[in-house]
Formats: structure tokens, C-alpha cells, sequence
């Protein structure tokens, strides 16, 4: 609730707010601490802390057994756009699990453990995939561009949109810092990036943003990732075992899901960010300065989306296709 308050604090004006008061800087700044996270809208403040059942028993990993508790928007398009991220989570968490128990099994040399959980990691893969293409089912394109995603925004690399230094968190009696942080990312799922850790996904091409946003996590789950990456041997394994072609396609398979579900990724930014900043800003609603009015100024100015950036404060594209690359380029080949 303290987030989706901030953000709304922060970008709800004409201008945004490069202050944040008291009221809620100083309760933001105790509970986050307290949280292991970051005093911003993360993916664990809007997703994972955010949500309710509609009904008791209720199969969470379908969508529409779920609503948002807060949302700055009051509208169902946002809460549709949150909750599609927790029933992946839902529906992957069992993976988890799964390849734990292959990471196991590399250690007994239970060959076939290994392939029975890589094949269960592309079956689980493509299932979220499949409800991330649900999106368009509840959460309009265009509401979400103009409406829902300049609330997602973080204070870093945010000149353009107007916060230049970032936003000064007043904790009152002439105390206060200046902060930026990066905004709400599904770059901050613990689970997409338990995929990455467990698979052994090299993302050092990627900036070392994806290494950052363990510090969006709460504490616990970053632990929990640095302990998966230092035990992650089942590529290691793969690729000391390359003549048991069903080992190597089972393993090569999983990737291929875990790239192709960043493709859909490409796919749904292409339909909610790059095709929306390139029609202009609608005639109705309020006028205001944000990632939205700054995003289509560029996309105005340059066609090819190079330099639009996203609600983590990335180069939007580049970066999504050379998350993605990296992903394919795990594959094991002999």
C-alpha cells in the first residue's frame, strides 16, 4: 500500500514530485527496511504482496480467481496486469521444486530425474507463456501506456520524464536523502530469475542489471538465489554428458522454452509500449509529465524505439533482445 501511495504522490501531477513527505517517507523507509527491499514500487510490492483471493479454494493459477488489493488507478485493466504476473507464479512455482531436484540428482548421476525435470521445465514454461498472452484479455493497450504504466516508473534515469536528481525522501526535521531507484520489473521475479540461476543463463552482457535487481527482491528470496547460482550444475552436467542425446535435448528444450517465453515478452512490450508511444498522446485525460508523455516524444523522434526506456530505467528493446539472446545462447552443443 506504502508503494502504490508513493507512486501516486509522485506522479499524479502535471509535474511529478521530486519530494516525497514525511507522512509516507518515514513509514516506507521503516517497513522496507524491515522487508529487505527497496522504499519504490517493486515487482514484491505491486505482485507478490498484492493480491486476494475471490473466493475460498480458489485455483490461483488461473487470473480471474484473483484481484489487486491497491492500485493507483482504481481500474480492473491494472489489477489485471499485476495479477496475470502472480498466477505464473503460481502456476511455475512448482518448478521450483522440480529443478531443484534435478540439481539433485546430477549429484547421484540420476540421469533420468534430470530429464524428467528438464522436460517438466519446458511443459511449465510454455504454460505461462501461454497466460502471459492472456494479457490483452482485461488490460487495454492504450490504458495501460498513458494510464497504468507512468505509476510503475522508478526516479532513475528519469530526466525525461522529469526527475532529474531522483526524489528526495523528507524524513522530516530537516532530515532526508536523495534517492533513485529503478521501478517495478518483472526483471525482479525471484522465479523468472531462479530460471536464469538454475539453467546457469550468463547475463553479463546484460549490464549487471539483472544482478542489481536481486536488491529489488526481498532479502530472503536474494539469498536464496545466490545459494541456487553457487549449486547450478545441471549444464555443467549436460555438457559433460553430450553423447546422451536425450539429456542434451531435454536440457536444450528447457532453454528454448525460457527464450521463447522472452519472446513472448518482446512481443507483449511491442503491444503495450512500442505500437502505443507511436500514436500520439490521447486528446482526453489529464496532461501530464511522465514516462508516457517522454516515452512517445521519443518514439516521435526516433521510429526505430532505440532509446525508449523502460519502468526500470533500461534502454527498453536492446535490452529485452539481448536478455534473450543470452537465454538461447545456454544451450549446450557438441
Amino acid at each position: 500500500m506504502l508503494a502504490v501511495i508513493a507512486q501516486g504522490y509522485i506522479w499524479a501531477g502535471p509535474e511529478p514530485s521530486e519530494r516525497l513527505p514525511p507522512a509516507i517517507s518515514v513509514p516506507f523507509l521503516r517497513t522496507a527496511e524491515y522487508l529487505e527491499v527497496h522504499p519504490v514500487a517493486t515487482y514484491a510490492a505491486l505482485n507478490l504482496w498484492n493480491w486476494t483471493p475471490l473466493s475460498e479454494n480458489a485455483d490461483l493459477t488461473q487470473p480471474e480467481n484473483m484481484v489487486a488489493l491497491h492500485t493507483v488507478s482504481g481500474s480492473d485493466d491494472e489489477s489485471w496486469f499485476f495479477i496475470i504476473s502472480n498466477a505464473m507464479e503460481a502456476r511455475a512455482g512448482p518448478l521450483i521444486e522440480a529443478m531443484l531436484g534435478a540439481v539433485e540428482a546430477v549429484e547421484t548421476n540420476d540421469v533420468t530425474t534430470i530429464i524428467h525435470a528438464l522436460q517438466y521445465f519446458r511443459q511449465g514454461m510454455q504454460s505461462i507463456g501461454q497466460l502471459l498472452e492472456r494479457m490483452d484479455e482485461r488490460c487495454d493497450p492504450q490504458m495501460f501506456y498513458h494510464t497504468i504504466r507512468p505509476f510503475l516508473a522508478g526516479s532513475m534515469n528519469m530526466a525525461t520524464a522529469g526527475l532529474p536528481n531522483g526524489v528526495f525522501y523528507d524524513e522530516g526535521n530537516g532530515n532526508g536523502t536523495w534517492r533513485a531507484y529503478r521501478g517495478g520489473s518483472n526483471g525482479q521475479s525471484s522465479l523468472l530469475q531462479f530460471f536464469d540461476a538454475v539453467l546457469s543463463v550468463d547475463h553479463s552482457r546484460s549490464g549487471g542489471f539483472h544482478a542489481e535487481m536481486r536488491g529489488y527482491m526481498p532479502g530472503p528470496h536474494a539469498r536464496f538465489l545466490d545459494d541456487v547460482a553457487a549449486i547450478a550444475n545441471i549444464r555443467s552436467y549436460v555438457n559433460s554428458h553430450g553423447d546422451n542425446v536425450e539429456l542434451l535435448t531435454a536440457f536444450n528444450e528447457a532453454v528454448a522454452a525460457l527464450s521463447g517465453f522472452r519472446d513472448k515478452h518482446i512481443a507483449l512490450v511491442t503491444r503495450y509500449i512500442i505500437i502505443p508511444s507511436r500514436m500520439g498522446k490521447p486528446t482526453t485525460g489529464p496532461k501530464r509529465r511522465d514516462l508516457a508523455s517522454a516515452s512517445t516524444e521519443l518514439a516521435t523522434g526516433k521510429p526505430k524505439t532505440q532509446e525508449l526506456v523502460g519502468t526500470g530505467g533500461t534502454k527498453l528493446i536492446p535490452f529485452l533482445r539481448t536478455s534473450r539472446d543470452e537465454t538461447s545462447e545456454t544451450k549446450v552443443v557438441h
